[in-house]
């Protein structure tokens, strides 16, 4: 014997109907069938009960029945009017139930519950006909002469002992090969109807399996299987083929919704699989639900409950007085109120209990009842409720024995930004779940699942700025994604934005981006950006800032707040105010993201990951000399070599190597900011005005006007270079622009370096750095390479943003 039972939404019209009736006959076993109402057949019974006006409940009602009415004769059933008078007498009991329901003060719940089951009856009765009009023998059985239960009338649960008992006393006719059964309905110990909770068809389907011994139970439904996440937040979710009663059990507790929270009890006494098919799909193998499972993944899946409400109990009573918590549990209990989750802390001061929003006022006043001495001698504090809450679940047998799950399952929810406002590992050791707020789950969803499922480590990235270099991070970016892909990354552009408008979701395929901006009248702003991030569609949304704006800059401690991660080119915010650079790390520390910046010194050389693991090994660094301008370093080695210092300029801007306005590299100021950032990174709390600074032009030279009249007036301190070069070289040194951090001071201006000088040999766009240290002394250590242009200046952006992808478990990296 099998048990079979199909949902709603596989009997939605006549061709779900025919479809289900070909998988059931197809079956050569013996097998009882248990059926859903169709489609929002429910919905519109409950709407029936409850509209106050007596002619429009009735309309509703003969709507629904027309509609049924509609599907007998699409399916052309012969002979339809034993099932037209089967329809015409439930029709008028329901109109019945709706007068006597309105009219009397005492709402009876077993006369509801004959409302809410009639749609479970019609399907039924057209699905007994179908089956016998195609040639096979079927019986329709009543569920509620087999299924007895106990308990509220419209939540009721099975007794399986008085359920088997009547299940042995039935005569059902043994030449039959088909049983069809309504779903959802029972009868309590008075013989009037229950129900079996919302969508507890699958409930009366493994109670049938329960009392004839089923060698399996299938559940049919709109999906092919139990899966890894919900498919509607995770596109690429994943079937899960094999999973143990137990983690089915903890995944339909916590939200999955293709199986009834109930429905693995019935079967999991008896030891008989539970299987979950697709009918649009019947082809395809399904979920098995057994006592234990092939699959080994030590997290099956994530799964989440939106709508729910954190109620919290606190105060000095609950410290070390017996019987608090039975009073708790029992008073929600007394009315009815399914708790989802608990979490208590270890003092026992306190007590936090999620259950259904719902059911949250009722809740708040039966404590408030309950406890009523207790919050009157202050000795409970007000009860608190928060509703708007979500939580969110991993599940799995793994849970028991792998360590630094919990870690990565808590650290991923915080990633997003989520607060997470209590915790609860389920006794069973099968799961880890948290609460957060409802605006705050889909972030959280999807970075838990690209946690434990994603084999790809992903950042979405938003660009700011797309002159020379944003321009070519994007090229990189774009080329390089045959080989991240190799590696298991996954670069993704989601918004590209220059000083005035943005374009989003850029295709990697596209390269053509440049006129899709041209013609956007978006405009960025912080609300825009905390809305994307709202929708919850990135797992490791980044920032990239390659403008020099102020105003970007000045928003960095935002762009971490929001949630994302940054990675910038742009020096302003490092070397603004210290109160300013302190909150930047803070909030990146506080919201757990990444702020990386290399490039803010060496463009693409690691010239402070390299700092820093100096100082992490225990070095001290003593003073750093350095030629930090790859402008400046391609400027003086083309003057060196006989150039006037008029081409050189022009040379260098023509080959992007300068800011647009040259001016910007000459003041020296941009040195200025770097050898600050790299003062900071040693500990120092200096500010832009304690740096020494000369600019590389004369103080006598007129640098006013437009950035062209600037570069033609330059061939006036052409003789003024080429004398100080000829000066140098008559000593055998030369000349560099040199930042340095010494004794506490900071300097920048053109210095004349002798050949033993670490720095003399740096020329042609060339940055270095010369660290001395307690390791490296009297010969410092020296960082170099090229530092200029657009190209090595990306390389760095694109590694810093690499950085921010998260680590992988060697079996994911397999």
């Amino acid at each position: 014997m099998k048990v079979l039972k199909f949902g709603g939404s596989s009997l939605a019209d006549s061709a779900g109907f025919l479809n289900v009736a070909n998988i059931i006959t197809a079956r050569t076993s013996r097998s009882i069938i248990t059926v859903s109402a169709t489609a929002t057949t429910t919905d519109t019974l409950h709407l029936f009960i409850e509209t106050e006006d007596r002619f429009a409940a009735k309309q509703l009602l003969s709507k629904l029945f027309e509609r049924h009415h509609t599907l007998v004769k699409e399916l052309e059933l012969p002979q339809p009017e034993f099932l037209y008078q089967q329809f015409e007498r439930l029709q008028h009991q329901l109109n019945k139930h709706w007068d006597t329901h309105h009219n009397d003060e005492q709402k009876a719940p077993h006369r509801i519950s004959e409302v809410f089951s009639a749609g479970e009856y019609l399907s039924s009765w057209i699905l007994d006909a179908l089956i016998k009009h195609q040639g096979y023998s079927s019986y329709w059985l009543d569920s509620r002469q087999a299924i007895k239960a106990n308990g509220p009338a419209l939540e009721s649960k099975a007794d399986l002992i008085a359920s088997q008992k009547a299940w042995k006393s039935l005569s059902l006719p043994s030449n039959v090969h088909f049983l069809i059964a309504p779903g959802f309905v029972a009868s309590d110990k008075n013989g009037l109807a229950c129900l079996l909770g919302r969508n507890g068809s699958d409930y009366s389907a493994a109670i049938f399996a329960h009392l004839c011994d089923a060698d399996s139970l299938e559940i049919w439904t709109d999906v092919s299987g139990i899966y890894n996440a919900d498919p509607k937040i995770i596109n690429d979710a994943q079937l899960i083929g094999s999973i143990s009663y137990k983690e089915a059990m903890e995944l339909a507790h916590h939200g999955a919704g293709v199986i009834h929270p109930k429905t693995i009890g019935p079967v999991r006494q008896k030891g008989i699989p539970l299987i979950v098919k697709n009918s649009f799909a019947p082809q395809e193998p399904g979920t098995v639900i057994a006592p234990s499972c092939s699959n080994d993944a030590k997290v099956k899946a994530v799964s989440s409950q939106n709508r729910v409400s954190l109620l919290s109990i606190s105060g000095s009573y609950l410290c070390d007085t017996y019987g608090a918590a039975e009073r708790i549990f029992g008073c929600l209990a007394r009315h009815h109120i399914s708790i989802i989750l608990i979490s208590q802390s270890s003092s026992e001061y306190s007590v936090c209990i999620a259950i259904r929003q719902s059911d949250a006022i009722v809740a708040r006043q039966a404590l408030k009842e309950e406890f009523a001495h207790e919050l009157s001698q202050h000795q409970i504090d007000p009860i608190d409720i928060r509703a708007g809450r979500s939580i969110v679940t991993v599940v799995g047998q793994g849970l028991i024995h792998e360590k630094g799950v919990s870690s990565k399952f808590l650290s991923a929810i915080s990633s997003g930004g989520a607060n997470i406002e209590a915790i609860a590992q389920g006794s069973s050791e099968l799961s880890i779940s948290a609460v957060i707020e409802d605006g705050q789950l889909i972030a959280a969803y999807r970075r838990v699942y690209a946690e434990f499922f994603d084999r790809k480590r992903q950042v979405d990235l938003f660009i700011l700025g797309c002159g020379n270099v944003g321009a070519e991070l994007i090229r990189q970016i774009q080329t390089q994604q045959p080989y991240l892909n190799q590696k298991g990354i996954s670069a993704n552009i989601r918004l590209i934005a220059n000083s005035k408008y943005y374009c989003d979701e850029i295709s990697m395929e596209n390269e053509d981006w440049r006129p899709l901006l041209e013609q956007s009248q978006d405009i960025l702003s912080q609300d825009k950006l905390k809305a994307l991030l709202r929708s919850g569609h990135y797992v490791n949304p980044t920032i990239v800032d390659c403008t020099c704006s102020d105003e970007v800059s000045a928003n960095y401690a935002n762009y971490l707040d929001m949630g994302f991660n940054l990675v910038t080119a742009n020096k302003k915010a490092n070397s603004s105010d210290l109160k300013s650079y302190r909150n930047i790390r803070q909030s990146a520390s506080r919201r757990f993201r990444h702020f990386f910046y290399e490039t803010n010194v060496g463009a693409g050389l690691p010239i402070l990951k390299t700092l820093d693991s100096l100082l992490c090994s225990g070095d001290k660094v003593h003073n750093i000399s350095g030629v930090l301008s790859g402008s400046l370093s391609y400027i003086l080695g083309l003057v060196e070599g006989g150039m006037p210092m008029s081409q050189a300029v022009a040379q260098a801007k023509e080959q992007g190597f300068t800011e647009p306005d040259p001016r910007d590299d000459l003041s020296g100021m941009d040195v200025a900011r770097k050898i600050l950032i790299l003062a900071r990174e040693l500990g120092a709390e200096l500010e832009l005005s304690d740096i020494q600074l000369e600019s590389l032009l004369p103080d006598s030279f007129d640098a006013s006007g437009s950035p062209d009249d600037f570069i033609l007036a330059l061939s006036e301190i052409d003789a003024h270079f080429a004398q100080l070069f000829e000066q140098a070289k008559s000593e055998q040194a030369t000349l560099k622009y040199v930042a340095s951090f010494e004794h506490g001071q900071l300097s920048v201006g053109l210095q004349q370096v002798s050949s033993e000088h670490p720095l003399y040999s740096i020329k042609g766009g060339e940055n270095a750095i010369a660290v001395y240290s307690d390791y490296y002394s009297p010969i410092p250590f020296v960082i170099k390479g090229y530092g200029a242009g657009a190209s090595v200046t990306a390389s760095g952006i694109f590694s810093d943003i690499l950085q921010t992808l998260p680590h992988r478990e060697q079996e994911l990296a397999s």
